[in-house]
């Protein structure tokens, strides 16, 4: 049986939205910390947690008892209405998307309808051909939008329909991290060999489009214990081959000392800084005139 195919057209850089959990606060989803406290349950001695890396951070709770976090996260996880501004992301003319959530605002506004089971399983779509892949590093939803082409939806750190898929603290992003590294093992030099013979090339897991693309980050902190989203931005900076950026929009009060300004400068990313001073709803309206601008002139 031949794997399925996305090919991927590099004569130019993929518009690749990567998206985190941030929008999804502006309608109450995607808080971290609340997360946290239903995973612990009232049961629980209150665990410190200031100081330890939040991707760490279910191991303070339920010790190595991966299965437990993951159960626990389950129980929780649910879809919010995504807001307007989510909306207006998603129309704007990304080749790709890649999101580090959990659950399927996106994949609502892109169809119109309530996410479910038979639709994930419509859409589902195995890059190296592994329909059993407990990861989601080659795995997609490809997405059939209203009067435009399908676009492919990643969820980089599993979504809770697939139980096995997330990743929720270092034991799963290290098991996420070595699958990339085998991924970037089967590309070598690829990317410049299909780039010289003037071919598209099948894409075979999230880290082609987020090393070949101009990703446009928004609603992600980069918190430095993403470790496998750093991973990917060292080889990204390492690329030989012609590729775009990762432009990283950061919604930070100015006060706040970013440690990643640092990195970012060294992997050769184009941060752009906005501060929330009017409140996150207008930062990140900002930000998508910002982007919708941007993304006129590729």
């Amino acid at each position: 049986m031949s794997k399925p195919t996305l090919p991927i057209a590099l004569d130019h850089p993929p518009r690749v939205l990567f998206l985190g959990n941030g929008i999804l606060r502006l309608n109450g989803g995607g808080n971290w910390s609340e997360l946290l406290r239903q995973i612990q349950g009232k049961e629980a001695k209150p665990a410190d947690l200031a100081d330890i890396p939040f991707s760490m951070q279910p191991e303070a709770i339920l010790g190595a008892n991966v299965e437990e976090v993951t159960d626990r996260a389950l129980s929780v996880l649910e879809d919010v209405p995504p807001h307007s501004l989510l909306k207006r992301f998603l129309s704007l003319p990304f080749d790709a998307i890649l999101t580090t959530n959990y659950t399927y605002e996106i994949e609502q506004v892109l169809t119109g309808k309530v996410w479910s089971d038979s639709l994930r399983r419509s859409a589902f779509l195995p890059l190296d051909g592994n329909s059993y892949a407990r990861y989601n590093t080659c795995i997609c939803s490809l997405i059939h939008r209203h009067s435009s082409t399908p676009v492919p939806v990643f969820h980089i750190h599993g979504e809770y329909l697939r139980r096995q898929s997330l990743v929720l603290s270092y034991y799963t992003y290290a098991n996420a991290v070595s699958r990339l590294i085998d991924l970037n093992r089967l590309r070598a030099n690829a990317y410049t060999e299909y780039q010289n013979a003037g071919k598209s090339m099948d894409c075979r897991g999230w880290l082609d489009y987020f090393l070949m693309g101009d990703v446009y980050a928004v609603g992600f902190g980069f918190d430095l214990s993403e470790f496998d989203v750093w991973w990917a931005i060292e080889r990204k900076a390492r690329e030989n081959a012609r590729h775009g950026k990762l432009h990283a929009y950061m919604i930070e009060p100015r006060s706040k000392h970013l440690p990643q300004a640092a990195l970012f400068s060294a992997m050769h990313v184009d941060m752009q800084r906005i501060s929330p001073d009017k409140g996150y709803a207008e930062a990140y309206e900002q930000v998508y005139r910002a982007m919708r601008k941007a993304l006129s002139r590729t």
